[in-house]
C-alpha cells in the first residue's frame, strides 16, 4: 500500500513540478503568451488602474511648437531662452530644475555661455541630462555634450525599452556599465532623497496621459505666480509631437508618452518614496501558479468529461476576477497568465492522465471478468475504483458473497452422442443463455469449468451490511431459477432440433471469502479463495442425489446460509444436514427449484435422497 501510495505522491509531484515550469516558460517572451500577460496588465491599467498619491510636487515645463515659433531657429534649441528659464525658475522658488534637452551642438557663443551659467547655479540643483555611452551618437557632437557639461551634474536618459515589445516599463536608477545615476536619479539625490539601486516598475495614474502632475508650456513661466512653483520640483523637455516619444503602459491605447512626463513620473515616485524594485524571486506568481496547478489536479481528478472543463474556466475566471480587484485596491496585479496556464496544464494532464487509468482499469476488469460482466456492475465499480482497484488490478479483500455452480447433469452422456461440431454448437447455446442470465441478476461470471460455471454475485463490490448480502443472495437464487427456465427452452429447442437434451444442477452458498486476481498480465484471473466457494461446488454435486428421475431434470441446492436469507421470498424443501467434503461439521441444504417449490406446496416432509455413497444426516 505504501508504495502505491509513494508512486501516486511522486507522480503528482512530477506533474504539478512540470506544468509549473512549462508556465513560467511559455510566459516569458518571445512566446505569444508573454504578450498576453503584458495586454491584461494593460487593459487593467485602463480600466482598474488605481489612484496614487498625486505628483503636485513635480511640474512639466513643456517646450511646445508655440515655442518654437516665436525663434528664429527651432533646432537647437535657443540657448539664451534656456538659461533665462532656468534663472526664473530659480527665483520662483524651485526645490531643483531638470534639464531634458540634449546640448550636443554648439550654436551662438554668447547664448551657450549664458546657459553654462545657468546650469552651474549654486542656489538651485540644475540637473542637465547626458548619453550613455551605448547609445548611438556621433563622435563629435559626444565630445561636444561632455565638453559642455563639464562641471555640470547630470543624469543619463536610461529609459529602458522591454527587448521584446519596445514598451518602456522599468526605470533603471544607474547605468548599468558606468554606474552613472539616470536624471531622475540625479534629481533625487540632489535633494537627498535616497535612491534604490535596481531597477523598479514605474507607476503611472490612470488618465489619458498616465500623470496629474501640472504641467506649463515653457513661455509661460515667466507669466505664472511664483506661489505655483514654489518648492517645486521643475523639468524640462519636449512636448513636440513626433520628438522623443515612447511607448509605455500609459500610452498603451494612446498617444506616446514624451521622455520628459516618463522622467517627471520618475521623480515624483522618487520623492514619494515608491520606487520599490520588485523582488529578486517573484514569490507572488510562483506561489498563484503552483497553488493554481495544484487546483487542476484536484479538479480534473475528482471529475471529470464537460464537469471538469467547467471547473477548470470557472476557477479560471475566479483567478482573474480576484487578481484584477486586488489590482484595483492595492496597486499590484500578479501575473495572471503563467497561473492559468498552469491551471490549464495540470488539470488537462490530470485528467488525461486519469483516463488513461480509466481506461486500463476498465480493460483490467474487463480481462479479469471476461464480456460476462453488466455494464451497471462495471460502472458501480469503476466509480470507487479507487476503493477497489490499485496499480491495475484488484486489491485483496475478505467480503461475504453468494456463490452459484452450475452444471449439466448426463453432459458425459451429450459428448458421446455428438459429433463436435455440434457439440461446440450445443455447449455455445447453453453458454450464451447462462452467461447472458447471470450479468443481467447482477452476478459476476467468473470462469468455465468444462460444462460447468462459477459465479459470485456480491463482488467485487464488498457488501458491507446484511441487508446488501441478503439483496446478493437473493440475486443468486433468482438467477438460477431463470436458469432453471433458460434450460426448459433450450431443451425443447434441442429436442425439435434432434439434439440431446441436458439436465442442470445448481448449487448456491453465501459465506466469506478472500477475493483478489492472481497472476500477471494476460495470465491475470479473478479468483475466490475460502470454504465458501468449496462449500458451493459440493451442494452443486449433492444436487445429483435428489434429482427427479426424468430427462432434463434441474436442482437448485442452497445452504441454510443462503436459504435463511431468501426464505421470506421463495419456497424450498429441506433436504437435511450434510457432512459436505472437506468440512469438520453438518450443514443444512435446501432444494428451491420449481419441482421442489411443487412439492413444498403438497408436502413439507424432508425428502429422502436417491441411492448414493453420501446418506444425509438424522434431522435433529
Amino acid at each position: 500500500m505504501l508504495p502505491t501510495r509513494l508512486r501516486l505522491a511522486a507522480h503528482i509531484a512530477l506533474l504539478l513540478i512540470v506544468s509549473f515550469g512549462v508556465a513560467l516558460l511559455a510566459t516569458r517572451p518571445p512566446s505569444p503568451l508573454a504578450a498576453a500577460e503584458r495586454l491584461v496588465a494593460a487593459v487593467a491599467f485602463h480600466v482598474l488602474g488605481p489612484q496614487r498619491p498625486d505628483g503636485s510636487d513635480v511640474v512639466v515645463v513643456g517646450i511646445t511648437e508655440d515655442t518654437l515659433a516665436a525663434f528664429p531657429y527651432r533646432s537647437p534649441i535657443d540657448r539664451g531662452f534656456l538659461a533665462d528659464l532656468i534663472d526664473t525658475l530659480a527665483r520662483a522658488g524651485v526645490t531643483a530644475i531638470g534639464l531634458d534637452v540634449v546640448l550636443d551642438r554648439p550654436t551662438e557663443p554668447a547664448k551657450d555661455a549664458a546657459l553654462r551659467r545657468a546650469l552651474t547655479r549654486t542656489d538651485v540643483p540644475v540637473v542637465a541630462i547626458s548619453i550613455a555611452p551605448d547609445t548611438t551618437m556621433a563622435p563629435d557632437r559626444r565630445r561636444f555634450l561632455a565638453d559642455f557639461l563639464a562641471g555640470v551634474r547630470t543624469g543619463d536618459a536610461n529609459l529602458a525599452r522591454d527587448r521584446f515589445d519596445d514598451v518602456i516599463r522599468d526605470h533603471v536608477p544607474r547605468h548599468p556599465g558606468t554606474g552613472i545615476p539616470s536624471l531622475p536619479a540625479a534629481i533625487a539625490t540632489a535633494l537627498n532623497t535616497p535612491v534604490p539601486a535596481e531597477p523598479f516598475p514605474i507607476e503611472w495614474q490612470r488618465g489619458s496621459h498616465g500623470t496629474d502632475m501640472p504641467t506649463y508650456p515653457a513661455e509661460s513661466i515667466a507669466l505664472l505666480p511664483k506661489f505655483w512653483l514654489h518648492g517645486k520640483v521643475a523639468l524640462i523637455g519636449s512636448l513636440i509631437p513626433g520628438s522623443d516619444e515612447h511607448r509605455t503602459l500609459a500610452s498603451a491605447f494612446g498617444q506616446p508618452s514624451f521622455g520628459v512626463m516618463i522622467h517627471a513620473q520618475v521623480v515624483s515616485q522618487l520623492l514619494h518614496h515608491r520606487a520599490v524594485p520588485p523582488p529578486a524571486i517573484p514569490w507572488p506568481e510562483i506561489l498563484a501558479t503552483t497553488l493554481l496547478a495544484g487546483a487542476g489536479i484536484v479538479l480534473a481528478t475528482a471529475w471529470a468529461g464537460y464537469l471538469a472543463a467547467t471547473a477548470l474556466v470557472a476557477l479560471s475566471v475566479m483567478f482573474l476576477v480576484a487578481a484584477l480587484g486586488a489590482y484595483a485596491v492595492t496597486g499590484i496585479l500578479i501575473p495572471v497568465v503563467s497561473p492559468i496556464v498552469a491551471l490549464g496544464l495540470a488539470g488537462g494532464t490530470a485528467r488525461a492522465w486519469r483516463g488513461l487509468a480509466d481506461r486500463r482499469d476498465r480493460r483490467a476488469l474487463r480481462a479479469l471478468f471476461s464480456r460476462f460482466v453488466s455494464e451497471p456492475v462495471v460502472n458501480e465499480i469503476m466509480k470507487d475504483r479507487d476503493l477497489f482497484m490499485a496499480g491495475g488490478r484488484p486489491k485483496p479483500m475478505e467480503l461475504t458473497a453468494t456463490v452459484l455452480f452450475a452444471d449439466v447433469a448426463s453432459f458425459t452422456t451429450i459428448c458421446e452422442s455428438l459429433e463436435p461440431g455440434p457439440l461446440i454448437g450445443w455447449v455455445d447455446q447453453y453458454i450464451d443463455a447462462m452467461s447472458g442470465i447471470i450479468a443481467a441478476h447482477d452476478g459476476v461470471l467468473l470462469r468455465f469449468i468444462g460444462d460447468g460455471i462459477l459465479a459470485v454475485f456480491g463482488v467485487p463490490i464488498p457488501r458491507i451490511d446484511e441487508a446488501g448480502i441478503t439483496t446478493d443472495a437473493s440475486n443468486a437464487a433468482r438467477c438460477a431459477l431463470a436458469m432453471e427456465r433458460a434450460m426448459a427452452r433450450l431443451n425443447e429447442n434441442w429436442a425439435a432440433a434432434s439434439l440431446p437434451v441436458g439436465g442442470l444442477r445448481v448449487g448456491l452458498h453465501t459465506g466469506p471469502m478472500v477475493a483478489g486476481s492472481l497472476g500477471t498480465g494476460a495470465r491475470m484471473e479473478f479468483c475466490l479463495l475460502g470454504d465458501t466457494a468449496n462449500i458451493g461446488a459440493r451442494l452443486e454435486q449433492l444436487g445429483k442425489d435428489y434429482a427427479e428421475p426424468i430427462q432434463g431434470y434441474c436442482t437448485i441446492v442452497a445452504s441454510e446460509a443462503t436459504f435463511s436469507r431468501v426464505s421470506d421470498t421463495f419456497a424450498g424443501i429441506r433436504l437435511g444436514a450434510f457432512m459436505l467434503r472437506g468440512r469438520h461439521s453438518a450443514m443444512a441444504a435446501y432444494r428451491i427449484d420449481s419441482a421442489a417449490v411443487r412439492m413444498a406446496g403438497a408436502c413439507t416432509l424432508t425428502i429422502p435422497p436417491r441411492p448414493t455413497d453420501s446418506p444425509a444426516l438424522p434431522d435433529p
